[in-house]
């Protein structure tokens, strides 16, 4: 039984020539792709239409927020549970109350921030069935990857195939699980 194709990877030798294989990816109607390189691409991610997420800053909101609020409730609650009244300090003293808030307030907007991420991302992926191509550990050293998923609704096997390769693409490769 033969294994489901997935997609297609195909190698291009410059940050050049996979940007402009992107775009004209994305100009013929091609949604589901996907690009990989050494380093950062100038322009790719206009190319892919990737849209700016603002979830993270809100996330981390909210954590602080939770820190602070929690933090908070807590030592007002120990003050009503175990009154201590020395030297005519007021039961609920705020002022001596902030500085423990503000310090939780920052550690659980980081924690959220970066679990946040983590969710949003994905991460960590540590197996993608993109990595069983032969060629495509040189994405981490010198060579640029251009991948169009099977669930793309243009997407035809032959005839994507053959476009990779009309895009001047090195080689282009099933990715299979």
């Amino acid at each position: 039984m033969a294994k489901p194709l997935l997609g297609f990877a195909a190698e291009f030798g410059t940050p050049d020539a996979l940007l402009k294989a992107t775009k004209r990816a994305r100009a013929d109607g091609f949604c589901c792709i996907d690009g990989f390189s050494p380093f950062p691409v100038e322009g790719m991610s206009g190319a892919l239409a990737l849209e700016r997420d603002h979830r993270i800053g809100w996330i981390a909101v909210a954590g602080g927020l939770f820190g602070f609020v929690g933090m908070l409730v807590i030592q007002l609650l120990t003050n009503v549970d175990y009154p201590i009244e020395v030297g005519g300090r007021p039961l609920f003293a705020y002022p001596a109350f902030f500085v423990v808030d503000f310090e939780l307030m920052i550690l659980c907007a980081v924690l959220f921030a970066v679990a946040g991420m983590l969710i949003i991302n994905r991460l960590p992926k540590l197996h993608d069935p993109i990595f069983n191509t032969p060629r495509f550990g040189l994405a981490s050293e010198d060579k640029f990857f251009l991948y169009i998923d099977s669930s793309d609704p243009k997407f035809d096997p032959d005839k994507t195939r053959d476009y990779l390769g009309s895009l001047g693409a090195l080689s282009v490769e099933p990715v299979q699980p």
